[in-house]
C-alpha cells in the first residue's frame, strides 16, 4: 500500500505562503542570497511571474510576521517534466519546515496544472536539501556535473510522480 508522498499533503497553515511579486526583491537579496546580484533575482521573481501568468509555473516565499521573506521557491512546467528551482530558506530560519511547505505548495500547484511528473536537484555538497527532497518522497533519479556560480560540481536530481493515485 501506497501513502500520499509527503511532498503532495497540505503545507503546515502555520506557514505564510503566497505568491511571489517583483516588490519582494529586496527582501529576497537581503535575507535570502545576499551573495546574487539584485539584477539575477529581478529576472529570477520576473520569469516565476510570467510563468504563473502563462499558467505554466508559480514562484512562492515565505513571509514572517514582520513582512520580512525568509524563503523562496518555484516550479516550471517544460515539456518532459515540471521542475522546482531556485529553493531557499534564510538560514537563520533552516529547519523550521519552510522548505517543507515551499515543496508542498508547488508539488500540489504543479499537479493542479496537469503537470505528471516534478523534479529538483540538489548539490551534493548540500546533503541536507536531497535528504529534505528524499523525505518528502522524491526519489533519485540521474546527476549532473553544473555549475551553481562557483564552478562545476555534482547535482543529484530527483523525481516524483504527481499523478499516481495513492493507495490506503
Amino acid at each position: 500500500m501506497h501513502r500520499l508522498p509527503l511532498a503532495l499533503q497540505p503545507p503546515n497553515s502555520q506557514v505564510n505562503i503566497r505568491r511571489v511579486r517583483l516588490s519582494d526583491c529586496s527582501s529576497l537579496s537581503e535575507n535570502c542570497w545576499p551573495n546574487r546580484s539584485f539584477a539575477i533575482i529581478y529576472d529570477v521573481v520576473q520569469r516565476a511571474e510570467q510563468a504563473a501568468a502563462e499558467g505554466r509555473g508559480l514562484g512562492v516565499v515565505v513571509v514572517g510576521q514582520d513582512g520580512t521573506v525568509r524563503g523562496y521557491g518555484q516550479f516550471l512546467n517544460y515539456p518532459t517534466c515540471g521542475e522546482i528551482s531556485d529553493m531557499i530558506v534564510a538560514r537563520s530560519y533552516q529547519g523550521l519546515g519552510y522548505g517543507t511547505a515551499i515543496i508542498q505548495t508547488l508539488a500540489r500547484a504543479a499537479r493542479d496544472m496537469g503537470v505528471q511528473e516534478l523534479e529538483i536537484g540538489a548539490a551534493f555538497s548540500n546533503p541536507r536539501a536531497a535528504a529534505l527532497y528524499r523525505r518528502l518522497g522524491f526519489e533519485d533519479s540521474h546527476s549532473l556535473m553544473l555549475d551553481l556560480g562557483n564552478g562545476k560540481e555534482r547535482v543529484v536530481f530527483l523525481r516524483l510522480n504527481l499523478q499516481g493515485e495513492p493507495q490506503e
